[in-house]
């Protein structure tokens, strides 16, 4: 595709890519919106491989969020891995955000990981026994019932819920973002939820 300078600012602009990496995309994809698809590709695998390098993360923030009428509060502790990262004003944006959108829907966990194993174990019991997983191949069924069991734990799972400013992505899926921008590890580490008078 031919390209010019205004349209590699406008694809770093929308997918906050390097120089580079915009031109490349441009250079083999056949329209614009599938430059920002490769770069979106490309980041996710990035993001993922930043994700399984297991730095230390020892650096964050601890933010708090008081809802109108002061009678709900959140804090919460977003890391990373170094204090560069922790002092950019995107990042402390992503902390607040993610604080509100815990204060609005309320997670019981923050990752599939937190489920205690004997809740899903149960779960995946009883959608087996579901008559229409039941008529489903067998080599097929496993990946019916998991998908099963992440739409019915979804709003229960911080990562998992549908993000409250734009329901269109996940709060994992902003995570994954801020990782590809800041090329180190993000990570939700604790929150608690206060309601006045709860327990």
């Amino acid at each position: 595709m031919e390209f010019t300078a205004q349209d590699v600012k406008q694809l770093r602009e929308s997918t906050g890519a390097g120089f580079a990496d915009c031109r490349t995309a441009l250079t083999d994809a056949k329209s614009f919106d599938d430059a920002v698809k490769l770069l979106e590709e490309k980041g996710q695998k990035r993001a993922e491989k930043v994700k399984g390098a297991g730095r230390e993360m020892t650096q964050g923030v601890i933010v708090s969020y008081i809802h109108h009428g002061n009678n709900l509060g959140v804090l919460l502790e977003l890391n990373c891995s170094t204090d560069f990262v922790a002092r950019n004003d995107d990042f402390k944006q992503l902390a607040k955000d993610i604080a509100v959108q815990v204060a609005g829907m309320n997670p019981e966990f923050i990752s599939f990981d937190q489920i205690p194993a004997d809740v899903l174990e149960t779960a995946r019991k009883e959608i087996a026994e579901e008559p229409e997983v039941k008529k489903r191949p067998a080599k097929v069924r496993d990946t019916v019932i998991e998908g099963k069991l992440k739409k019915q734990f979804g709003s229960r799972v911080l990562l998992e819920q549908p993000w409250l400013k734009d329901e269109t992505r996940t709060i994992g899926q902003l995570l994954d973002d801020m990782i590809r921008k800041t090329g180190e590890n993000i990570t939700v580490r604790r929150y608690t939820r206060f309601v006045l008078g709860g327990e």
